[in-house]
């Protein structure tokens, strides 16, 4: 094979590298805080309807652990009260449930292991919408929101190790 045609192969691979890579851009998904709806998990309407769900955090160990529920639908301008609760028996496997924006959960999953645990290794992120704390054996927590905007949520155990394995996805209608 002379120079030139491996100069021409070459050329040939970046420009259908480059190709790819700008097919590949327009399909991900744009997590910056313009492109979000305005949402204050804070601001709830006293009339409106409240959705109640309860999801498990279950397992003994890495290869059993799970969210009993992988998909959730709640409407749009209720409030949730969603109760989480934890049985897995070991102290060693603590769970919680972090809310995120769609195609953020890793992102805030690995911020997480910065975040540590005397913040329930849940990072001081705008993609965290809402979270629980770190639940133990038999624990539970029940949270309040009124549901964010339409939409799909994803939803998550941050706890080192866990995050692909518990998750989930909170649709919005």
């Amino acid at each position: 094979m002379t120079i030139a045609t491996q100069k021409t192969i070459l050329i040939c691979a970046c420009f259908y590298l480059i190709a790819c890579t700008g097919e590949s851009q327009k399909d991900t998904i744009d997590t910056s805080a313009t492109n979000r709806p305005a949402y204050d998990l804070t601001k709830t309407d006293p009339s409106a309807k409240v959705v109640e769900l309860t999801i498990v955090a279950q397992g003994e160990d890495m290869s059993k652990m799970s969210f009993d529920m992988k998909s959730m639908k709640v409407s749009a301008g209720t409030t949730v009260k969603l109760t989480i609760k934890s049985t897995s028996p070991d102290a060693s496997m603590p769970h919680n449930w972090v809310l995120v924006h769609k195609g953020t959960m890793e992102q805030v999953a690995m911020a997480g292991l910065q975040a540590g645990r005397e913040l329930d290794f849940v990072p001081k992120s705008p993609d965290v919408l809402v979270h629980t704390k770190l639940l133990g054996p038999g624990e539970e927590q029940t949270l309040t929101f009124s549901a964010p905007p339409p939409g799909k949520y994803e939803y998550v155990c941050t706890y080192p190790g866990h995050w692909s394995i518990m998750n989930g996805v909170l649709t919005v209608e």
